[in-house]
């Protein structure tokens, strides 16, 4: 019953990873995973997800967030259903403001990092404007 629902719907796929939002997502963790390594040195993800520094506890959830961009997008872009589409573009947002409170922090926490924390900052900050404009248009395709 539930796939004659889907097949009331023309869906037609692009290409996920040659989407602007997408790479950006890519981007942001590639940048997020080289930050924390710079300011947490040798620590693995694992060793500051046990940590009980602050300061790695938000490190280990920038790089998390960012992990979870990505799949987000991919999810989104690729169910036909309209409600599994909103709840991932609403989690991309929240995650979006998260990972700019984490950087927020992680900023307060680092003097030697600021400038390249501020630079993850606005590239979240490019990467909501993407986002905000291909949710409009993953939205009209319903």
């Amino acid at each position: 019953m539930m796939k004659k629902h889907y097949q009331r719907y023309h869906y037609r796929r692009r290409n996920v990873t040659k989407l602007p939002v997408y790479k950006k997502a890519l981007y942001i963790f590639k940048l997020s995973r080289q930050i924390v390594e710079y300011l947490r040195g040798d620590k693995s993800v694992l060793d500051l997800h046990r940590s009980k520094y602050i300061a790695d506890q938000f490190s280990d959830k920038l790089v998390m967030a960012s992990l979870g961009l990505a799949p987000k997008i991919a999810m989104a872009e690729a169910t036909p259903d309209p409600n599994v589409k909103l709840e991932s573009l609403s989690s991309i947002k929240r995650t979006t403001n998260a990972l700019l409170h984490y950087c927020e922090k992680l900023e307060a926490n680092h003097a030697h990092g600021k400038e390249f924390l501020s630079t993850l900052r606005k590239e979240v900050t490019k990467f909501g404007h993407l986002q905000n404009k291909w949710a409009l248009s993953i939205s009209n395709k319903n």
